[in-house]
């Protein structure tokens, strides 16, 4: 008995080492690769977006394009000008932009342009004025940046200056000894960017006559939702004596006298921009648009046309197309 309990346990105890030499032995886990900067993602809201790329476009996925531009067309329910009716009857507008970015030895000196604007009357209200068809180029060349406060690009100030060239190619239309009529804006358009409520101001400078207007207001851009943004809008009008041509009594004067300086008008409104496509999408705008100069409301009741004499007060519009490339 003593020789088989001795046999069982040394069977117990060979079986027991087997099994342990015969089980593989666990591999090692490896410890996580120290990430890296380099192999870290690059988020879309980390990767750096030009400043003059609209809709933070790019040519690549982190590099930015040397040339965009943008472009619009679309038909309104008259020409409306700082808050003041020219045309009150339908007309069609576009305008086209081709820009720049100027980043030599990686600095960022903003971007450099060209930019053509246009009118077309679509009624024979003032052919008798500057011709019925196009009766209107207005060329420009312009450089902007903007000017960063912070590291996350949230506060800024953005400066643009545009010399603009308007042509008037009907003008000779009036009769003999009307030649052509051109004449030249210097703008000056400052804009301060931040999260809240954008204010901007816009100093025109017009040549002809010495003149000197101040646009300036607030505006706040609204994603409605992935593809439609909302711009609501408010501005006020200021402007000196000599700057008068867009504003009841242009050519004229009130008591004898030329019109007093100060604020002309106001404009309230809203514009729509749909995105179709990357580079294609749709807009409206709608603005309310008052005279509040009282020599200028007075100019207004007393024209013999209906030139102003209605569009005091009035609500203006249009809907288009824009392109971005």
């Amino acid at each position: 008995m003593n020789k088989l309990m001795i046999t069982l346990a040394t069977g117990a105890l060979l079986f027991s080492v087997n099994a342990q030499e015969a089980a593989p032995a666990p591999e090692p886990v490896p410890e996580p690769a120290p990430v890296t900067e380099e192999a870290a993602p690059v988020t879309e809201e980390a990767a750096p977006v030009a400043e003059a790329q609209p809709q933070g476009e790019m040519e690549d996925e982190d590099v930015p394009s040397i040339f965009w531009g943008f472009a619009n067309y679309g038909v309104y329910s008259g020409y409306q000008l700082y808050g003041s009716i020219v045309n009150s009857e339908p007309t069609l507008q576009g305008y086209a932009e081709l820009n720049m970015n100027l980043r030599p030895c990686e600095l960022d000196l903003g971007y450099l342009g060209l930019g053509i604007w246009s009118n077309t009357d679509l009624t024979n209200k003032r052919n008798d004025q500057l011709g019925q068809w196009f009766n209107e180029w207005d060329f420009n060349v312009h450089w902007s940046k903007t000017f960063w406060f912070d590291d996350d690009r949230q506060w800024g100030l953005t400066y643009r200056t545009s010399v603009v060239w308007f042509y008037y190619p009907r003008q000779h239309q009036r009769g003999p000894g009307h030649k052509i009529t051109t004449t030249m804006d210097w703008d000056h358009y400052f804009e301060l960017n931040n999260p809240y409520i954008t204010p901007f101001v816009n100093v025109v400078h017009e040549y002809r006559h010495g003149g000197t207007l101040l646009d300036m207001g607030v505006k706040k851009t609204i994603a409605v939702c992935e593809n439609l943004t909302l711009t609501p809008s408010a501005a006020i009008v200021w402007r000196d004596q000599n700057y008068g041509w867009c504003f009841p009594g242009y050519g004229h004067k009130v008591n004898g006298e030329k019109a007093d300086s100060g604020f002309a008008t106001v404009r309230v409104g809203v514009d729509a921009n749909y995105q179709l496509t990357k580079h294609i999408g749709l807009f409206a705008k709608v603005a309310f648009c008052s005279v509040i100069d009282s020599d200028l409301r007075s100019t207004a009741e007393a024209s013999t046309g209906d030139t102003y004499g209605k569009y005091k007060d009035f609500v203006w519009g249009g809907v288009g197309v824009n392109v971005n490339f």
